[in-house]
């Protein structure tokens, strides 16, 4: 959506004194520290029914930091590349974030951006210190909120000429303002109802109250059936309703987005966004140049201090209650769980459980439970168990390779025995032509003229045991490719998915790094391939690299490592309460012992009950405790 000048008289067309429904909001409901949630509707507003999502958010709150997405650190250009686009999910995700929307104008602005491209936003933008974007009298975003380090607040009904930025730690840009001094100021474009922007839309608006304490984040949904979207002025009216006493319009249409971080830390849309209905894509959500969070360091939980110890095929929950209640845990590898830790009855403050018969490098959901006998707590998260291995690097991306653009099709160049001594190289990794200088180590140009498609093969030797081996590919390619070991294809690299069989001509279908254009370190690709694959003696990788329909350069390199399990050593933990001391650790297949002197001549004894964590000892004296395989 697109503002225009706010040198707008007050004229209201006849056609928008028609009747309009009573709109209403829900009261406040705490979803974490500092952060609240509430709704709105309208069941018959001007242009029909409206379903509105806001978040109150706390500024007086500690717990609570404001994020906006930073600046771009890759040849940052003022106006040009400022920022990446992401959508309002992934920005969530990245920046740990419990609750995140949508906030200001940025181009590219089509729907068919990817995330990772770079963007420009308007207005004054500022990121926790570093700025974004500059305020200009060309720039349509003419209003302001800005906070300081601490999250004092301030509103510019209007930014010009732009405000002095020294000591602003955030800033937000929005693209107009729709209340001022508690007053519904929007009217004022009920005249300009020619520009799209003031016609019935999506909307995304931020307030501040009277008193700077809390900042409303709030979206109107629109272009679907429930809820068609709002005039100005209904934005305006819903702001006033949630306290706002000075409010601006954001960006809108199909980026208005609104997340929070879900029950397992996963992100959970609160609005119905329309962008997926206008792509065809349910479930998706526009890539946007700019985004607004909120991370609330303190769970509004009961459940507190809820902390995980990860191991390899057990995992450790340790949780603190505030009265006494008891101890259980469900969990599992899908957000159904299905299994649960045996009951501990005892009323306790301190909570520990050990969930066992975990898969080692695997996801895993769980919901630490405590009952009181009157009122039960549950909270929710996930984690990931550790892969206790042991790795081997066999070549590194310097590795030489032999290489062509010659057409292949309908020759076995995969193959072993293939006779690759026509070709050019060998030459080592990274292969390119590219003159980024981020991009590294760049040791073989390749020809030129650019070609659609380069064809790489190299060898290397393994001997050993390949059971239980796992194969770890790391991979620098710009763009696209098809990876085959020892002739048979084992991977497809941003390129079409089978059956569709891989010609010479075939474009990749993206730019490497999340879209951001170039195989720079940190942008590997990463692959794993059962070891069962390795031959004895001899064995040959090969790949093709495919350019994209645009790309003006291609890079390939490629390193591999060996996997192997290694044995998890435990380490044994103790909370302890009065006489009673709770022993806990990962691992499986240990006991637990004590003895009541350290020496060479001492006895040691198993615990009872001590082969399972926890195990709970209640002591008397002086005594030492170990585990035993």
């Amino acid at each position: 959506m697109r503002s225009i000048s706010l040198l707008l008289t007050g004229l209201v067309l006849a056609g928008l004194t028609k009747a309009q429904g009573e709109s209403s909001v829900s009261q406040w409901t705490t979803i974490f520290a500092g952060i609240e949630q509430a709704t709105g509707t309208n069941d018959a507003g001007a242009n029909g029914p409206l379903s509105v999502n806001a978040l109150r958010i706390d500024l007086w709150d500690t717990n609570v930091t404001l994020v906006i997405t930073p600046p771009l650190t890759n040849n940052y250009v003022p106006d040009q590349r400022e920022t990446y686009l992401q959508t309002t999910r992934e920005f969530l995700v990245a920046h740990q974030l419990q609750v995140a929307v949508n906030s200001g104008y940025f181009s590219p602005g089509d729907y068919y951006q990817t995330s990772g491209t770079p963007a420009s936003v308007e207005g004054t933008v500022i990121s926790q210190g570093r700025l974004v974007s500059r305020q200009t009298i060309t720039n349509n975003s003419m209003s302001a909120m800005t906070f300081g380090s601490t999250n004092q607040a301030a509103f510019y009904f209007l930014n010009w000429p732009a405000l002095n930025t020294n000591g602003v730690y955030n800033a937000i840009a929005g693209m107009y303002p729709l209340v001022r001094d508690g007053t519904n100021f929007a009217h004022f474009y009920d005249n300009a109802l020619s520009d799209s922007t003031h016609q019935p839309q999506p909307r995304t608006a931020f307030g501040l109250t009277r008193d700077k304490r809390y900042l409303i984040l709030m979206t109107i949904d629109g272009r679907q059936a429930f809820s068609a979207g709002a005039f100005d002025y209904e934005s305006a009216e819903f702001l006033l309703l949630f306290g706002a006493w000075s409010g601006m319009n954001m960006d809108g249409g199909g980026s208005t987005c609104m997340v929070k971080q879900g029950e397992f830390g996963d992100p959970e849309d609160i609005n119905v966004n329309s962008f997926q209905w206008a792509v065809g894509q349910p479930g998706s959500q526009r890539s946007i140049g700019c985004n607004f969070g909120v991370r609330s360091t303190s769970p509004a939980s009961p459940i507190l201090d809820l902390e995980v110890i990860p191991g390899s095929t057990t995992a450790i929950i340790t949780w603190r209650t505030d009265v006494p209640a008891s101890t259980q845990v469900e969990y599992g590898p899908t957000k159904s769980l299905g299994s649960v830790t045996p009951l501990d009855s005892r009323l306790t403050k301190e909570h520990i459980a050990t969930l066992p018969n975990l898969e080692p490098g695997s996801d895993y959901y769980f919901g630490a439970i405590s009952d009181t006998g009157s009122t039960i707590y549950r909270r929710s998260d996930r984690f990931s168990t550790t892969n206790t291995a042991s790795y081997t690097l066999l070549f590194d991306v310097t590795k030489t390779w032999r290489y062509t653009t010659n057409n292949l099709d309908g020759i076995n160049w995969t193959a072993r025995n293939y006779d690759d001594s026509g070709w050019l190289g060998p030459g080592p990794g990274l292969l390119y032509i590219e003159d980024n200088p981020a991009v590294t180590p760049r040791l073989t140009p390749l020809p030129t003229p650019l070609m659609r498609t380069y064809y790489f093969r190299t060898h290397f030797a393994f001997q050993g045991n390949a059971a239980g081996l796992s194969l770890v590919f790391s991979n620098y390619v710009d763009d696209g490719a098809v990876f085959y070991l020892n002739g048979s294809e084992v991977y497809r690299l941003r390129m079409p998915a089978p059956p569709i069989v891989i010609v010479n001509s075939m474009a990749a279908l993206a730019p490497p790094c999340n879209g951001g254009g170039d195989a720079v370190p940190g942008c590997d690709d990463q692959f794993v391939l059962n070891g069962n694959l390795l031959v004895q003696g001899d064995n040959l990788f090969a790949v093709e690299v495919h350019n994209r329909n645009t790309g003006p350069d291609i890079v390939f390199g490629s390193a591999l490592l060996l996997d192997s399990p290694s044995a998890e050593l435990p380490e044994l933990f103790m909370r302890s309460s009065g006489q009673d001391a709770t022993f806990y650790w990962n691992g499986s297949g240990f006991m637990l012992q004590q003895t009541t002197a350290l020496s060479e001549q001492a006895q040691w004894t198993d615990v009872t009950g001590g082969a399972t964590s926890p195990v709970v000892v209640t002591t008397s004296g002086t005594a030492f405790y170990r585990l035993r395989k």
